[in-house]
């Protein structure tokens, strides 16, 4: 059996997108100054707990915005099982749920329960409705419950067709109302028709709703310093990681470029958690 070997001119790539960016990349604070951000954060991870050790002090709506609000913020990897506990909590009806005239704090409960796995009823949304079975017409002038609510729509099961109406009725409103609106809720909105929140990326949201979070009335600043902190140094662990990367592939490729006469470069990029560092090492094929 005759063998053939590909020469080093038989295969032609395109040149890398990336430059020497990464390779060239020098972080831009000190070792001193990231040992201080990680003691600081650690800080922070302790008063946010404590604030979990409190529940029973709090009312079933704050524990929904406070869990809301770690998630979009990114910084809810930190506190799986207290989050986890909680909302089994209020769905046991360990916590007592008040009935509530707010949409968004209802909408929001729906959702965070469904994401968690906890089933809820869309029977929570009976209150909202008029005789007819229509959502009664003030809620067009509630933004922030809408907005809530078309995303809880989109945690829907199969056969759950009421729930493709509430996407409808949603959508139009909110289609009708975002050209009148102001930041952040105006963003949040444009983003949401955009893509739905349970299918957006958490990193994107991230990088949004940790400015838009600021300009809340109410925002937990404990929150806030620990997920711009916590957003820092992730990101600087990413580009060493990426630096490392990169010398690796750049010395790796010439040599089998020598033997081979041709390679490519990949990493994995579905972990993103400083927890997970071996998940995006990088391999050759």
């Amino acid at each position: 059996m005759e063998t053939t070997t590909a020469g080093a001119g038989d295969t032609a790539f395109e040149p890398s997108l990336w430059d020497d960016f990464f390779v060239s990349y020098t972080p831009p604070c000190s070792q001193m100054s990231e040992e201080w951000m990680r003691e600081r954060a650690e800080e922070l991870r302790m008063e946010v707990r404590r604030m979990f050790e409190a529940v029973n002090g709090m009312s079933v709506a704050d524990l929904m915005v406070l869990v809301d609000a770690l998630q979009r913020l990114g910084i809810d990897n930190h506190y799986q099982k207290e989050i986890y506990t909680t909302l089994s909590r209020v769905h046991t009806g360990e916590l007592e749920i008040l009935r509530s005239e707010e949409l968004h704090i209802v909408a929001l409960r729906f959702r965070l329960l469904r994401q968690h796995g906890f089933f809820v009823s869309t029977d929570v949304f009976d209150e909202f409705r008029d005789g007819t079975g229509n959502f009664n017409t003030c809620l067009t002038r509630d933004p922030k419950g809408l907005l809530s609510l078309y995303n809880a729509a989109y945690l829907a099961v199969p056969g759950e067709d009421v729930l493709d109406g509430v996407i409808a009725f949603t959508r139009t409103h909110l289609e009708a109302m975002k050209g009148n609106l102001t930041s952040p809720i105006a963003d949040q909105i444009c983003r949401a028709l955009d893509i739905p929140l349970p299918r957006y990326m958490p990193q994107l949201e991230t990088m949004h709703f940790i400015t838009e979070y600021e300009q809340e009335d109410g925002h937990n600043a404990t929150l806030l310093e620990l997920a711009r902190l916590d957003y820092c140094l992730t990101r600087s662990a990413q580009l060493k990681e990426l630096r490392t990367f990169c010398l690796s592939c750049c010395s790796q490729n010439i040599t089998l470029r020598r033997q081979n006469g041709a390679t490519r470069s990949t990493c994995r990029p579905s972990k993103t958690r400083l927890s997970f560092p071996p998940c995006r090492q990088p391999f050759q094929y």
